[in-house]
C-alpha cells in the first residue's frame, strides 16, 4: 500500500497499515518535534483515485435510497465500506471488526428513514393485491 510520509510528504510503500513515516529519520524528526507532522488527509469517497468496489457501491445505493448519503453516519458507513473493499491485507480479526462496524454504522444511518419506493415494486404490489382479492 502506498502512503505519504506524515513528516515530509514523500510517497513510500508501507509494510504495515499503521506505518506513518518513510524512514527512521522522519520518525525521529517527528518524535523530536511532533508539530512537524503534516495533517493526515484521508481519501474522499467519490474521488477518481478511490476504489469503488462492490461493498462501497451497495452501501452508497442503500444510503441514497434512504436519503442519508450526505449525513455523518452515512459518510462513516461509506468510509468503512471503502476500507472493506481495500481489505486484501487486513488480518481476519480486523476484517471481522470492520464488517461489524460497517453493519452497525449503516443500520444507524438508515434507521427511521423512509425508503424511496421503486415504481416497479409499487406496481407489482398493486397487481399482486388485485390478484389475491
Amino acid at each position: 500500500m502506498t502512503r505519504a510520509c506524515d513528516v515530509c510528504g514523500v510517497k513510500y510503500e508501507a509494510k504495515r497499515l499503521a506505518s506513518r513515516f518513510c524512514s527512521p529519520a522522519c520518525r525521529k524528526r517527528h518524535q523530536r518535534n511532533p508539530q512537524s507532522a503534516a495533517p493526515v488527509v484521508l481519501p474522499v469517497i467519490g474521488d477518481p483515485g478511490a476504489v469503488d468496489g462492490p461493498v462501497l457501491s451497495a452501501t452508497r445505493a442503500d444510503l441514497h435510497a434512504a436519503g442519508r448519503l450526505g449525513g455523518p453516519l452515512g459518510q462513516a458507513a461509506l468510509l468503512l465500506a471503502g476500507r472493506l473493499d481495500r481489505s486484501e491485507r487486513e488480518p481476519g480479526t480486523s476484517l471481522a471488526a470492520l464488517v461489524r462496524e460497517h453493519r452497525a454504522a449503516l443500520a444507524e444511518a438508515v434507521r427511521g428513514a423512509k425508503r424511496a419506493v421503486d415504481p416497479v415494486d409499487e406496481l407489482r404490489a398493486r397487481r399482486d393485491s388485485r390478484r389475491a382479492g
